[in-house]
């Protein structure tokens, strides 16, 4: 019997494989059958593969290769219990693949994978999942209570600065010292509460059904002031209900249109959001008619604390960089396409299902 053909690809494969005879004779066993049933190769070549198999487990096996037999055209796959050297029983997985009409092979290949292990590999995973997730829920706590501690402080410097104002009689040099003071107060009171967005925007809780209609309609009513300042004219397309974070989604809907008004160009900004089912996931579009975004740097303006628009325009760079974390963390993407002057539309993609 000739197994020259793949015998480097089995004898490096973490499986147990195994050659059998119609009658389930081994007649060639792989290195790794010692890691996954604790039998050397040779301890098991020459006996029939069933005796290994558990009593109450034999007859459907024995039915399993009889239909491997007479349906040689797909491999069959099985969950037994085989005994392992020590005695114990272990459950596997095994696939079964009926070769013998191929000269090099001639024999009945069996694949099997120890389930213990992979429960044990499992659990490992769920373990650090777990540790990751109480981790990130006490950076987030640790975030909440440093914004809170230092939003008291800089409320005390800006109203003893105002205080003063009224108090004490200014030159004007010294006004716009004090005025300073109180914007640069009000400017970090800013960048702490989007530091506290962007630490939580990557939190993954219990998706809910969510109405994106209702999501964007959230967000333009908590941009109503900036929006009827700007004239901007909005548009909403038919949007689907996904699966989401209701809170994260308002948020991403707010942030992307709030940059469509702060960055437009002279005329009132014009912005539209849409939605197209592609495959298992839908694609929403957020466009806008604004500045856009030269193409060196429409993956920078992701990039947390980046800031390449007019510095005039108030924000912290943090805005973009929370849209992503909020997308990705339910299973998408975000990514904007732009010309310079003309336009700039903002992706993302949302499971459908």
């Amino acid at each position: 019997m000739a197994v020259e053909g793949f015998r480097s690809l089995i004898e490096h494969s973490p499986d147990a494989i195994s050659l059998l005879d119609p009658r389930g004779e081994v007649l060639y066993a792989s290195p790794s059958t010692a890691d996954v049933l604790g039998y050397r190769p040779e301890e098991l070549v020459g006996r029939n593969g069933w005796d290994l198999i558990h009593p109450e487990d034999r007859d459907r096996s024995t039915k399993m290769l009889e239909q491997i037999l007479l349906e040689p055209s797909g491999p069959i796959r099985w969950h037994p219990r085989v005994r392992r050297k020590d005695g114990s029983y272990s459950w596997v997985e095994s696939t079964l693949c009926n070769l013998l009409v191929e000269p090099e092979v001639q024999a009945i290949v069996v694949n099997t994978r120890d389930l213990n292990a992979r429960a044990a590999i499992n659990a490992e995973r769920h373990k650090k999942a777990g540790e990751l997730a109480r981790s990130s829920f006490e950076i987030e706590q640790f975030a909440y209570s440093v914004v809170h501690d230092l939003r008291e402080p800089l409320r005390t410097i800006s109203a003893f600065t105002e205080l003063l104002v009224e108090r004490i009689p200014m030159n004007k040099e010294d006004e716009e010292i004090a005025a300073f003071i109180v914007k640069a107060a009000a400017r970090m009171t800013v960048l702490l509460d989007d530091l506290l967005a962007f630490s939580s925007a990557g939190t993954r809780e219990a998706p809910q059904r969510v109405d994106l209609v209702k999501a964007v309609e959230a967000a333009t009513e908590s941009l109503g002031q900036a929006i009827r300042a700007s004239g901007a004219k909005m548009t909403i397309g038919r949007l689907p209900t996904v699966w989401g974070n209701e809170r994260q989604l308002v948020r991403l809907f707010q942030n992307l249109i709030g940059n469509a008004v702060k960055y437009c160009g002279p005329a009132p900004p014009v912005i539209s959001v849409s939605a197209t089912r592609k495959a298992a996931e839908w694609v929403i579009e957020v466009r806008d008619q604004g500045i856009g975004i030269s193409a060196e740097n429409q993956e920078k303006v992701f990039v947390p604390f980046i800031r390449l628009g007019n510095r005039d325009v108030p924000g912290t760079g943090l805005g973009l960089a929370v849209c992503r974390k909020i997308v990705e963390a339910m299973g998408g993407k975000l990514w904007v396409e732009s010309e310079v002057g003309v336009c700039s539309t903002f992706f993302f993609t949302i499971p459908a299902e």
